[in-house]
């Protein structure tokens, strides 16, 4: 079975339409109707039939089973292809989060000069999508972050490079800016900006300010770390993140938080990843210095 037959059906079902599909993928319309034959045949079966004086068609039932799959076969057949393409490439690949891995780097990468030229740096500002990418194999080896010391998940390998307090994260002329410690009483009455599920932030965020009794209607969400830095800074929110966020910021101060949660700075590992020589050297190099530094910071 070719993937693109595939490709082509799913975008076929849900545009209801062989003209938009041909024109969507830059072919004829003959050419969507072939690719649906081979489907049928590889499947023994009919999976669309078509009304010509409408203009239409609809689903047969293995037509509909073959839809509401198509979706997971694609994407693992394509995450495949792209292990097999790893294995046979002499790239590395080291996935981070901006804010937060690149803070690190600077202390991991200069031992790592050997891998400079094949190195490839996947960004992504969301942990969740970081892990994502890790669970999907599209990425073997990534810094993150987590709401825990330890991930329960078979798939992987976790090694804390840091552990780090969330601060309360205020304008500099806002009226707890000179506190020298801030508790949740004191922040009971202020509006708050948080990063949206996206986000490890939320789930650590989301605990505390319900333990705190932080009244849902006071806290705003946001996609965007920039977006949540000019609510701070503007003095509209307070905000409780990691102080890595807002580094290097002048408009926006941390201050040491009451029994503040937990961020958890991690190297992930995908130990089930299919990866090339190069990939499995770099991946062991750096396991090995986190673990140093880690040593010593601990």
């Amino acid at each position: 079975m070719k993937i693109q037959d595939l490709v082509y059906f799913k975008y076929l079902v849900e545009s209801s339409s062989f003209t938009k599909t041909a024109e969507a993928f830059y072919v004829s319309q003959p050419s969507i109707s072939l690719s649906l034959k081979r489907l049928e045949n590889e499947f023994n079966t009919k999976l669309i039939t078509r009304d010509r004086s409408k203009r239409s068609f609809h689903l047969e039932a293995a037509g509909e089973i073959l839809y509401k799959n198509s979706g997971k076969v694609i994407d693992l057949l394509t995450a495949t292809k792209k292990e097999m393409a790893n294995i046979e490439t002499n790239t590395v690949q080291l996935g981070f989060l901006p804010t937060i891995g690149g803070a690190y780097l600077s202390d991991l990468l200069p031992s790592m000069n050997q891998f400079i030229a094949n190195l490839q740096l996947v960004e992504e500002e969301s942990s969740k999508i970081m892990m994502d990418l890790l669970h999907e194999n599209k990425l073997s080896i990534a810094i993150s972050g987590s709401d825990s010391p330890n991930v329960e998940e078979t798939w992987l390998e976790q090694y804390l490079i840091d552990e780090r307090p969330l601060q309360v994260c205020v304008a500099p002329n806002h009226p707890l800016a000179k506190e020298s410690l801030v508790t949740a009483e004191m922040l009971s009455d202020y509006s708050f900006i948080s990063l949206d599920e996206e986000y490890t932030h939320y789930a650590i965020f989301d605990h505390w300010a319900k333990n705190n009794q932080i009244n849902s209607k006071q806290i705003s969400y946001t996609k965007e770390i920039q977006t949540a830095g000019s609510f701070i800074a503007s003095g509209i929110s307070v905000g409780i993140m990691v102080d890595l966020l807002v580094k290097n910021r002048t408009d926006i101060i941390s201050l040491p938080l009451e029994n503040a949660p937990k961020f958890y700075i991690n190297l992930i590992i995908n130990k089930n990843a299919a990866i090339n020589p190069l990939q499995k050297e770099f991946n062991q190099k750096l396991l090995d210095i986190a673990m140093q530094q880690s040593e010593e910071a601990f």
